[in-house]
């Protein structure tokens, strides 16, 4: 994460690294995603990009996310 933007790669639940294509991201949240993890989940009118944190990692994520891009999406559950 960078003061202006954000670049992010994920493997989670794909065949390789994959680029979150940031300029068509229209929202983000943290979600759960395992009992010691979650995802911060980048979401595209096409698909939803999911990258894996330590929970502990959370607060800070999403500090910074929403600095850059704004109040996260509502969650799913």
């Amino acid at each position: 994460m960078f003061p202006d933007r954000v670049h992010a790669e994920t493997s989670y639940e794909r065949e390789g690294l994959t680029a979150v294509p940031m300029e068509h991201v229209q929202g983000w949240r943290i979600e759960p995603c395992d009992f010691d993890a979650v995802c911060v989940e980048f979401l595209t009118p096409e698909d939803t990009y999911r990258v894996l944190l330590d929970t502990s990692d959370r607060g800070v994520a999403a500090l910074a996310l929403q600095r850059v891009l704004g109040e996260p999406a509502p969650t799913e559950s």
